[in-house]
């Protein structure tokens, strides 16, 4: 009878164990899980951004394009580039209000920055419509590779 107690006892502490051993591995592998997906929605904000600075460039950009080579963008190809640019305003505005979500402070700071200066330049006198475009496209060109340089130690950061 003993002997029953002993393996019986040896088979319980071994469940036992088991057990533990499968709820901590279930624990961290969905840690983990989460960990990942957090971080993949992350990245996914962060691209959706340059993207939009990426399109909001594109008008200013292809334009000063057109100017230097003496060329013309078809009354078409213009009206594309204004929603791509209407597009791109819309989404940065719509980070800016619900980014901060997946958005560390300092991007934030830098699409707030970046807003600032932009309004500003609506209300400023530019001599030329070539002046604007190359105001526009310093502007957004400096704000991109600042928030990409925060991409890029934001999401770093993270995935140590």
């Amino acid at each position: 009878m003993e002997v029953m107690q002993t393996i019986l006892i040896q088979i319980v502490v071994a469940v036992i164990i088991a057990g533990i051993s499968s709820f901590i591995t279930v624990r961290l592998s969905l840690n983990k899980f989460r960990t990942e997906k957090w971080w993949e929605k992350r990245v996914e904000a962060y691209e959706r951004v340059l993207e939009a600075f990426y399109q909001a460039k594109r008008y200013s950009s292809e334009h000063l394009d057109a100017d230097y080579l003496e060329t013309h963008i078809s009354k078409e190809r213009d009206e594309e580039l204004i929603a791509y640019s209407r597009k791109a305003k819309n989404e940065i505005e719509r980070v800016s209000d619900i980014g901060s979500f997946l958005l560390s402070a300092t991007a934030m700071n830098v699409i707030h920055e970046y807003q600032k200066e932009k309004n500003a330049s609506y209300r400023a006198e530019f001599d030329s419509f070539q002046d604007h475009a190359e105001h526009d496209y310093e502007l957004v060109t400096k704000y991109l590779n600042e928030f990409s340089a925060v991409a890029k130690i934001d999401l770093k950061s993270e995935q140590t």
